[in-house]
């Protein structure tokens, strides 16, 4: 006999008290771990960062087990606060996974 999970737990969602705790447990189930990334594309997130303020990009980050995607332009890179402000908001350095910009020409031959 197979146990059904989150499935016996569903025709309770018509409480709200019970919608959310389960809205949390659904949250907190598929959160994933940081990936890493190599040092090649440590060099590249370095190179679009110095290269291409005030131009758009698209941004892979990481944040609270999930990872996001958003198309923004760069203003400028808080070395103090180790932060990227964008115009949509700030993301921390390390929290960014890749980073593409449509005017950055690779000079560099990272793959």
């Amino acid at each position: 006999m197979s146990d059904r999970g989150m499935k016996k737990w569903a025709p309770f969602a018509s409480l709200i008290e019970q919608s959310t705790c389960l809205e949390k447990m659904r949250y907190e189930k598929n959160k994933i771990e940081k990936p890493s990334i190599s040092s090649d594309l440590a060099a590249k997130i370095n190179a679009i960062l110095l290269n291409c303020v005030n131009q758009s990009m698209k941004v892979e980050y990481f944040y609270d087990g999930y990872i996001y995607h958003v198309t923004t332009v760069l203003k400028y890179v808080n070395k103090v606060r180790k932060t990227v402000v964008f115009e949509a908001g700030e993301i921390p350095m390390n929290a960014i996974l890749d980073i593409d910009c449509e005017n950055f020409s690779n000079n560099f031959d990272f793959f």
